[in-house]
């Protein structure tokens, strides 16, 4: 007799195995290279943490952050991106609201972000609806592994 599946979870430790942008037209971009690194937890009390990172930032000079040069600080900033705060789930609208309570982009802290989500076998997909960067209109299309 065949056991039943269990429903796939987004609670657990996630790694990040793609992260992606498309254009109004289609077109794919990578927005902090191909080469990336992040990781997405959901706990079970409601908590959430998203770190995603571009693998080639360059180090700072100096082994002091605080002595950062503005090229230094612009680079590592613009190729990491991290939010954490809550999290609901809307399972009829395969949902996921993250209710940011930090961030890396001062403009979320206190924001929701919606995100879009699937599993395929082993992996979350996780897409944004269209948001607005340098004055263009992408969504955003990240794949995790679970890792935990």
């Amino acid at each position: 007799m065949a056991q039943a599946q269990p429903a796939p979870t987004l609670l657990g430790t996630w790694q990040l195995v793609s992260y992606q942008a498309r254009d109004s037209e289609g077109q794919i971009h990578y927005p902090l290279g191909e080469q990336v690194s992040g990781q997405l937890i959901y706990d079970s009390a409601g908590n959430m943490s998203a770190h995603v990172m571009r693998n080639d930032r360059p180090c700072f000079a100096s082994k002091d952050p605080a002595r950062g040069t503005d090229a230094e600080i612009r680079a590592a900033f613009e190729g990491h991106v991290s939010y954490f705060g809550t999290y609901t789930i809307d399972p009829q609208t395969q949902t996921v609201t993250h209710h940011v309570r930090g961030a890396s982009f001062p403009n979320w802290v206190g924001s929701d972000q919606l995100r879009y989500y699937r599993f395929d076998g082993s992996r979350l997909l996780l897409s944004t609806p269209p948001l607005l960067e340098g004055g263009q209109s992408f969504e955003y299309l990240l794949t995790w592994e679970r890792i935990q």
